[in-house]
């Protein structure tokens, strides 16, 4: 994500998948652009950035790869994968300038919210359990206590979204 103080405009450059953050593969058809964008708004696409990082971190931790058989490893690839198509298809229904309900804003955002401590929970999990150091282990674990923090601290957010969201679209 970038953002312009000329433009106020919000660019997101997402990976779609695990495979692809281990690749380095190339993200420029993915981009997307929003200008004018809502605070709810910054908040999924930082959702959207933070956890590509975590995984970046979690790839790192594991050597370069990850057991894809791993229960777990799948369920934050599928948890990371929702949290992508839920962000990319805000972006488009804001780009294509549909009215939207209320009813669906408010779902979309409570989706995004639980969807991101899911993922929070276990992806942090997993990289506590790929940490040597008791002392990284402790940071990691205050890492995941933020991030879970931050998606239930969003969901007052989310309800008042769908009475701003008028203005929004």
């Amino acid at each position: 994500m970038s953002t312009t103080s000329d433009f106020n405009m919000l660019r997101l450059e997402a990976h779609r998948n695990l495979l692809q953050i281990t690749k380095g593969a190339n993200t420029e058809e993915e981009v997307l652009e929003l200008r004018n964008p809502t605070s709810w708004v910054r908040t999924l696409v930082r959702w959207q950035e933070q956890a590509e990082r975590d995984l970046q971190q979690l790839v790192e931790l594991c050597g370069g790869t990850v057991d894809r058989s791993n229960r777990r490893i799948r369920d934050i690839e599928t948890a990371y994968y929702t949290l992508g198509q839920g962000t990319r298809y805000v972006y488009e229904r804001v780009q294509a300038g549909e009215n939207i309900a209320e009813e669906w804003v408010r779902n979309e955002l409570v989706v995004a919210a639980n969807t991101y401590q899911s993922f929070a929970q276990d992806v942090w999990k997993e990289i506590i359990v790929h940490t040597q150091s008791t002392q990284d282990q402790q940071f990691h674990q205050a890492t995941q206590l933020a991030r879970v923090n931050d998606a239930v601290a969003f969901l007052p957010e989310a309800n008042l979204a769908r009475s701003q969201h008028l203005a929004v679209f």
